[in-house]
């Protein structure tokens, strides 16, 4: 008589050490996920950051070439003389202005940033704007002075008129501003001077061009060989003098 043998299965399970090299493999692959997004985030912070950047330096020329473009200008030069447009006007915050003077500016004292105000006149409805984006639409001639100035949150501003000063650009550490001056009337500039020297020369009606330098905070300055501050130059006619 045959018997049966019964075979008894055993209990299959994960011993300990494999359960410790699963999650010795689980935490390299937590840690090489978590570097992958840190990375991938700086790179989108970068990025954004030197897309802001860009953004600012296109908005500041913009501003300062429309404005320092239009200096100068008044309509209908057949019955309109530029003295009587731009008049003599004096004991202003922002500098002084001889009848018909287009620009004035200071010099910064102890590196601080320089200032920039330019003149002119517009029609009702002509589309020039001033340095806060707007056009006359008052139904008259309007005289707009464009007043740049750096103020203690790093903006670059703009005042028209005297009036309170509207932030345009942030970023910026500051601006400087060379003068391209006739000095001879011989219709070509011939030096480049300070604000400061073109006053004390008495210069100011010479003024054919502006060479800006704007200084930005450099997003990337704490990365190794990285400078402080980014700066760019445009010189930019006065399209009414030159």
């Amino acid at each position: 008589m045959r018997h049966l043998r019964r075979t008894r299965s055993r209990q299959a399970g994960v011993s300990l050490v494999e359960i410790m090299v699963a999650m010795i493999i689980g935490l390299f692959m937590l840690l090489a996920l978590s570097t992958l997004f840190l990375n991938f985030r700086g790179t989108f912070r970068d990025q954004d950051q030197l897309a802001q950047l860009q953004d600012n330096e296109r908005l500041a020329l913009t501003m300062f070439s429309t404005t320092i473009q239009s200096a100068g200008y008044f309509p209908d030069p057949v019955n309109n003389v530029v003295t009587g447009a731009l008049p003599l006007s004096t004991g202003n915050t922002y500098g002084d202005f001889a009848a018909g003077q287009a620009v004035v500016g200071t010099s910064g004292a102890n590196g601080a940033s320089d200032t920039l105000t330019a003149r002119f006149m517009t029609a009702n409805g002509d589309g020039i704007l001033n340095c806060q984006g707007q056009s006359n639409t008052s139904g008259a001639n309007v005289v707009y002075v464009n007043s740049f100035a750096v103020n203690v949150n790093n903006e670059l501003t703009c005042a028209i008129n005297g009036g309170a000063a509207v932030p345009l650009v942030s970023g910026v550490t500051g601006f400087s501003v060379l003068y391209g001056t006739d000095t001879a009337n011989g219709g070509n500039v011939d030096q480049y001077l300070s604000a400061a020297a073109v006053t004390a020369a008495g210069y100011w009606p010479q003024v054919r061009t502006a060479r800006v330098t704007v200084t930005f905070a450099n997003p990337y300055a704490t990365q190794p060989s990285q400078p402080a501050t980014l700066s760019w130059t445009q010189t930019i006619s006065l399209m009414n003098r030159s």
